[in-house]
Formats: C-alpha cells, sequence, structure tokens
C-alpha cells in the first residue's frame, strides 16, 4: 500500500497539532440537602465541568419530607449495585445526610468505592453528619468513617473561628482566602479528630463551652488507599452555612473540590475562569427562567414557535462555548458564552412579545366579558328605573304592621 505525501503531511500535522479533546464533566451523586432553598447544588447544576445527581437524604433540612420520601428518593435515584456506582459516578458527596437514610448495603458500598475503585469523597457537616448532634446517629460508627480524615467526637457541634492554614494542597491555592472573609469569623461545626497521616487545610477554634480553645479541624483531607477524601465540619448549606453561601467565590470552591477529589487538574486562572462560570452562571439562570415564559405562554394557547427558534439559537452557541470551556480553552469560551448571552438577550425580547400577545387575547376576553356583563346590567336598570309606564301609578301607599 502506496503511503502519499500529503497522507504523510496530515499525520505528522496531527501528531506535532493534537486536536483539542475535550474533558467529560466530573459525576458527583450529592445526597443530603441538595434542595430546596439556596444551597450549593444550585450553582453546581449549571456548571458544564459537573453533572450533579441530587436525593433528599435529610431529615432536618426540609421540614416537609417525610421519612418514607426520603426512602422512596433512595430507591428511585440510589445506584442499584455497586458496579452501577462506581461506573457512573466520580465523587460522592454526603451533605447532612443522615445514617438512617441509607440500606446497610449502601453503607459497604461508600468505603469500598473510595478504597478500591478510586472515587472521591466529601462530607460536609450539619445535625446529621460526622458525629451528628441533636439525637442523630454518628457517622464514625458507619462504615465510611475509617475513610474520613477525622475521627468524629459524637454530639458535639459547637462555633468558633476559622483560620486557614498555610498549605500546598492544590485546592486551597485555587481558591483566594483571606482572613477577614465574613464566614470565617464564626463557623459552627462537628468536632473530630484529625487522623494520623491526614492534612489539616483549615482549623475552627472552639470560642465556648468545655471545649474553648479546642483547635477542630475545619477543612481537613487525605489520600484513603486509591481515592481523596475531604471533610468540611461545618454547613455548607442555609443555617450553619448561611454566611459562606454568600461568598462570591462559593461556585469555584464546590467546582475546584469536585476536580480535586476526583484527581482532575484544577485550573490555575482563577480570575479568568471564575468569569466565565460567572457568565455560564447567568446563562444558565436566564435559560430556566425563559422556560417558565414558554409553559406560561402555551398554558394561554399561544404559539411559542418564534421563542423556540431563538432559544434553539442560544442552546446551539451555549453548546460551543461549553465545548470550549471544557477543552480549557478559557478565552474562547468567554468570547462563546458572551455570543451566547447576546442571543439570549435576543430570546427575552421575542418571549416577551410572545407573552404580551397572548396576555392581549386574555386582556379581550376579560374586556369583552366586563363590557358585556356591564350592557346587561345596565339595561336591567334602565328597564326597572326608566321604563316608568311598566309600574302602575299610585297616589297612596299603605303600611300595615
Amino acid at each position: 500500500m502506496k503511503i502519499t505525501a500529503f497522507a504523510i503531511f496530515a499525520i505528522l500535522i496531527l501528531f506535532y497539532f493534537p486536536i483539542a479533546q475535550s474533558q467529560s464533566p466530573v459525576s458527583v451523586l450529592y445526597t443530603g440537602d441538595p434542595y430546596p432553598g439556596h444551597t450549593p447544588y444550585i450553582h453546581m447544576k449549571v456548571e458544564p465541568m459537573l453533572a450533579v445527581t441530587p436525593i433528599q437524604a435529610s431529615r432536618d433540612h426540609y421540614a416537609g419530607i417525610s421519612d418514607s420520601d426520603i426512602k422512596r428518593a433512595i430507591r428511585i435515584y440510589m445506584p442499584r449495585t455497586y458496579d452501577d456506582l462506581i461506573e457512573t459516578y466520580d465523587v460522592l458527596i454526603i451533605s447532612d445526610s443522615n445514617v438512617g437514610s441509607f440500606t446497610s448495603e449502601q453503607h459497604a458500598w461508600f468505603p469500598q468505592s473510595v478504597a478500591d475503585d478510586g472515587m472521591g469523597l466529601a462530607m460536609f457537616g450539619g445535625h446529621e453528619t460526622f458525629g451528628a448532634a441533636t439525637g442523630h446517629p454518628d457517622w464514625g460508627k458507619a462504615p465510611i468513617g475509617k475513610a474520613l480524615p477525622i475521627e468524629t467526637i459524637a454530639g458535639e457541634y459547637h462555633d468558633g473561628k476559622v483560620e486557614v492554614q498555610e498549605t500546598d494542597n492544590v485546592f486551597m491555592k485555587s481558591l483566594p482566602w483571606r482572613s477577614d472573609l465574613d464566614f470565617l469569623q464564626n463557623y459552627a461545626s462537628n468536632l473530630g479528630v484529625l487522623r494520623e497521616g491526614a492534612e489539616m487545610l483549615a482549623v475552627d477554634t472552639i470560642k465556648s463551652g468545655r471545649y474553648a480553645g479546642y483547635e477542630n479541624p475545619f477543612y481537613s483531607t487525605w489520600k484513603y488507599q486509591n481515592g481523596r477524601t475531604f471533610a468540611h465540619t461545618g454547613d455548607w448549606t442555609p443555617g450553619g452555612g448561611v454566611v459562606f453561601l454568600r461568598w462570591e467565590y462559593l461556585p469555584d470552591f464546590a467546582t475546584n473540590l469536585m476536580l480535586y477529589l476526583s484527581g482532575r487538574d484544577i485550573p490555575e486562572d482563577l480570575d479568568l475562569v471564575h468569569t466565565v462560570r460567572s457568565r455560564f452562571a447567568t446563562l444558565g439562570y436566564r435559560r430556566l427562567i425563559i422556560d417558565s415564559l414558554v409553559d406560561f405562554v402555551e398554558r394561554f394557547g399561544a404559539n411559542p414557535k418564534r421563542v423556540l427558534d431563538v432559544i434553539g439559537e442560544v442552546d446551539e452557541a451555549r453548546f460551543e462555548a461549553q465545548e470550549l470551556y471544557l477543552e480549557l480553552s478559557f478565552e474562547e469560551a468567554l468570547d462563546a458564552v458572551d455570543n451566547a448571552l447576546g442571543l439570549m438577550d435576543q430570546a427575552e425580547i421575542v418571549a416577551e412579545d410572545v407573552k404580551n400577545d397572548a396576555l392581549l387575547w386574555v386582556y379581550l376576553t376579560e374586556w369583552l366579558s366586563v363590557s358585556g356583563t356591564a350592557l346587561i346590567v345596565g339595561f336591567l336598570l334602565w328597564t326597572l328605573m326608566v321604563r316608568r309606564r311598566l309600574y302602575r301609578e299610585v297616589k297612596t301607599t299603605t303600611f300595615r304592621g
């Protein structure tokens, strides 16, 4: 078989200038308290580098959920087998999940998935995780306890002042820590003891009570056989983490942590990546709003085709931006997502016009109904009160008691 000069040239081009490959999103199983309300899940949901499956497994986070609701969510959304777990997900989040929400078989999967198959694990604090509080069971006594970078202290949850440690940890170095950040000044956390071989990334010095002055591991991590685990002993949802949720870099914290636990590289240009992520988040939120508007228009029987056509252009531009972002071409991704946002501006104008057209018929129908009713009532009043010839005229009336 002859190899032409052109073929050789093409091979050399591919060798020296390889085509950029998109990395797949980190697949995350988020159990515990992903919703409702403002939680990190709403940021993770619109992040192209993450693909998150939420499962409600917290009994305290939302008063409107029952034990049967939790068990139903676990039954439907949790992987059916161990192989399904390790083949589908890269990272497991246990965020204020209750020990009692999972089966004994699932409890056995958690440490095995980290030790044998290299899954990442992150546990976040609250009344139901780590050593728990308010009577909930201690995760330290569950099988996953041995995989955590800390040993739990059962039933202890206290306020403290957080200090980020000097460290070469790539995750911590990827974020702009400052000692004056609001959420570091007072942060409640579950108490624990750092395991030998684990790395303390931040300390929460307890302010009062019998543990006053205790330097509690706030952020800690270690390598557990083939996988990485991370302990965040403070809550990161409303309640204990309400101030943390206001941090501008919360989305970067969540995304970079998932990259770290899955063994992926964390982007180095924080400012550029933060800007791109913020634009993607804005685009994602606006996309959800316009979907609601389309649903509103359809309920009134209007044709949303004009809106859907423009949304299709937005989605194409967003897909292109996401591909560039996943290829780590952040400057090109920023231009592409800005283009998608420009198309979204046009889509919102079209959607507003379609909505106004739909509401015009609503207003017209209401006007006809009100006007018709007024005409009928007016005619009846005119008939009864004005057309006096319909009444028999009398000169006197008689009152009978």
